[in-house]
């Protein structure tokens, strides 16, 4: 970390000697192994060791960005460094940047690093990996398996021109199965998966069964009529729309006159049931760390409290320009939440289903809404008709077509009991009067 930090030292000197009014640089390294599956077998197994100056210099607002790869030497930083500052200096100014963060103090995130996935060798990820594929096997001989397993171990050193000096450390570990089985022309598939920052939170084992099992759930699937339902959203499905809310609420977006939240703030937003905070201090959070992407410290934020929208997601630029408190949320190349944290009801998913007398019940889907527009228009891949309380049949060829505020206004219950990934609550969620489009 001491090299890394000399690194970044010099390149922000270099720039600032080269003409640079701001200067921010992030150098970093690490190591990655993933094994890749395919057709229930290893296809390829890759180990990477990378190294990277990333260098933004800013003259009169005008950025100029340059990146030194690879196994990277002094004279290729240097080199770097000028570029970026040349690059700036023929850049459009822009009046609305005003500067960096100045230094401040971190606070400490523990769970990020282990050291016994920063050590782990090949034959491990593998071993996570073909353990999967038996598990898989198990429960359905005839199951397609694809997915794969991987590591990641990384360290980086912060440093800008105005004393901003952030030094960080963290590993990953993960696994993945998706399942297909046929049987004639009947088609089920599903996708299971796992990861951690450290080996405590990491459970592979039974990964493959579990997305085998869910894929056979799914065969025999219908047609439904199209028609106007309360819908249930399980825990990836309703991760999916608090995300992609909270993903909405960037500064940079609303700024730009290209969100649906533009003018939103202080409004209602979702049904009262709804408070949302995101949290990039999570411990053993996977999107967790002290800092962001420009060295803001990071901090706990309320983005919607009992359906109103309290915030939007800012970095440096954007707060000053709107005038704005700093939320910590810049990535270098956007703005994006971190770990979302849903507050809990007081009802399980089970007793969520079983009050639905007829409706939809989705595990996953893609219900991101148009960000300009809130309009959601999405297939149903994985979802079960709702009979009588319990999951009837899965359905097939149906869609869902609302505006993302009525349908978070109009959610009635959410679960207390959820799943969690590393930082993350994913409970149940259910709607009312949603139109789902049917084949039948």
């Amino acid at each position: 970390m001491t090299e890394l930090l000399k690194i970044a030292r010099m390149a922000c000197d270099v720039a600032m000697k080269e003409g640079a009014e701001f200067v921010d640089v992030v150098a970093g390294r690490g190591r990655s192994i993933s094994v890749e599956l395919e057709n229930g077998a290893i296809k390829s197994t890759d180990v990477c060791r990378d190294f990277d100056v990333s260098i933004r210099a800013y003259v009169r607002g005008g950025m100029g960005s340059s990146n030194a790869g690879g196994y990277t030497d002094e004279r290729n930083v240097i080199e770097a460094a000028k570029k970026a500052t040349q690059l700036a200096k023929v850049a459009q100014p822009d009046p609305d940047f005003v500067g960096l963060p100045s230094p401040s103090t971190y606070q400490q995130v523990p769970g990020l690093y282990d050291d016994r996935i920063a050590e782990m060798g090949v034959d491990q990820v593998i071993e996570y990996a073909i353990m999967n594929i038996d598990s898989a096997k198990e429960a359905a001989d005839d199951a397609i398996i694809s997915g794969g397993a991987g590591l990641g171990f990384g360290e980086r050193a912060l440093v800008n021109s105005l004393g901003v000096e952030v030094e960080s450390i963290g590993t990953s570990i993960s696994v993945n199965i998706f399942t297909i089985i046929k049987r004639g022309d009947d088609v089920g598939s599903y996708f299971e998966f796992d990861y951690a920052r450290g080996l405590d939170d990491f459970t592979p084992d039974g990964i493959g069964a579990r997305a085998t099992e869910a894929a056979l759930r799914f065969l025999g699937s219908r047609k439904i009529e199209t028609c106007v339902l309360p819908v249930v959203f399980g825990p990836f499905a309703s991760y999916s729309l608090f995300s992609a809310l909270c993903s909405n609420a960037n500064a940079e977006d609303i700024q730009r006159d290209r969100s649906y939240l533009i003018e939103m703030k202080g409004k209602q937003v979702a049904s009262e049931l709804v408070t949302i905070i995101d949290d990039g201090l999570y411990p053993r959070g996977m999107s967790s760390g002290r800092c962001d992407g420009e060295g803001f410290p990071r901090k706990p934020l309320v983005v919607v409290e009992r359906g109103v929208l309290k915030s939007y997601l800012h970095s440096f630029y954007t707060a000053n320009k709107g005038g704005e408190e700093n939320t910590g949320h810049s990535t270098r190349g956007g703005i994006s939440p971190t770990n979302i944290r849903p507050s809990l009801g007081s009802i399980t998913a089970a007793e969520i289903i079983k009050d639905t007398k007829e409706g939809l019940y989705i595990n996953r889907s893609g219900l991101s809404p148009n960000s300009v527009t809130g309009e959601i228009s999405a297939t149903v891949d994985f979802g079960f008709k709702i009979e009588n309380g319990e999951l009837a049949y899965p359905v097939q060829n149906a869609m869902i077509g609302v505006n993302m505020l009525d349908l978070l206004k109009s959610i009635d219950a959410i679960s207390s009991d959820y799943r969690e990934e590393p930082g993350v609550i994913m409970p149940t969620v259910r709607a009312q009067n949603l139109k789902v489009a049917g084949g039948k």
